[in-house]
C-alpha cells in the first residue's frame, strides 16, 4: 500500500488523472482534488447539499467538467477551486460521464436527452432525445457522437448540430 485517501462518504465513479492531481467526486459532494505522489487532499470543492457524484469528471487544462445528483452540470476551475458555470437541468440528475471536444462537452441525462453545451460558458448548443435515460458516456470521434440509451439503442449524432445519423436497435436497455 502506497496510500490511502478516505472521504465521508462511498465513491460510485473512476477518479480522472492529470499530471499528479487525481481528481473526483462523491457522495460526501466534494470534488476531491488529492496529491497523486503524497495522497494528500489538494482541494476539496463543496458541491451543495444532496449533490452526490456518479460519474468520473473529465478534465481539461484546469478546468474539471462533471454532472451530479444536484440536476447540475458544472465547471470548476482547479487554479481557484471556484465553479465557474453550471448547467441546470429538469429536476432530473446526470450520472453519464462527458465527453470533451474542442469548444464543447457532451453528457447524458436521466431526463432522456444528450445534452451538448459550450466548453467556455455552459450555454447549450443542442440536445437530442431518446425515449429513456442515458447514464452511459457518449463518445466523440472525429465529427460524430456516438452513445447508447436506456431504450436500447446506439446512436450516431453530429457534433455539430445533433442531428441523428443513424441508430442502431441492441433490444436491451445500455447503462455504460
Amino acid at each position: 500500500k502506497i496510500w490511502v485517501y478516505e472521504t465521508a462518504n462511498y465513491l460510485n465513479a473512476t477518479p480522472a488523472v492529470s499530471g499528479d492531481r487525481i481528481i473526483f467526486g462523491g457522495c460526501d459532494a466534494i470534488l476531491h482534488v488529492v496529491s497523486g505522489t503524497t495522497g494528500k487532499a489538494v482541494a476539496k470543492v463543496e458541491l451543495g447539499q444532496e449533490c452526490h457524484v456518479a460519474s468520473a469528471p473529465a478534465i481539461a487544462g484546469d478546468k474539471v467538467f462533471m454532472g451530479h445528483y444536484g440536476n447540475e452540470f458544472i465547471c470548476v476551475d482547479l487554479k481557484t477551486n471556484k465553479q465557474l458555470w453550471k448547467y441546470v437541468n429538469r429536476q432530473q440528475p446526470f450520472f453519464s460521464s462527458p465527453s470533451l471536444a474542442e469548444d464543447r462537452v457532451v453528457f447524458g441525462g436521466r431526463d432522456k436527452w444528450l445534452h451538448c453545451v459550450k466548453r467556455s460558458d455552459g450555454s447549450r448548443l443542442w440536445t437530442f432525445p431518446t425515449r429513456r435515460k442515458i447514464d452511459g458516456s457518449p463518445v466523440i470521434c472525429g465529427d460524430k457522437v456516438v452513445f447508447g440509451s436506456g431504450d436500447g439503442r446506439i446512436y450516431t449524432l453530429s457534433l455539430k448540430d445533433g442531428t441523428l445519423i443513424a441508430k442502431y436497435e441492441i433490444g436491451r436497455p445500455i447503462f455504460s
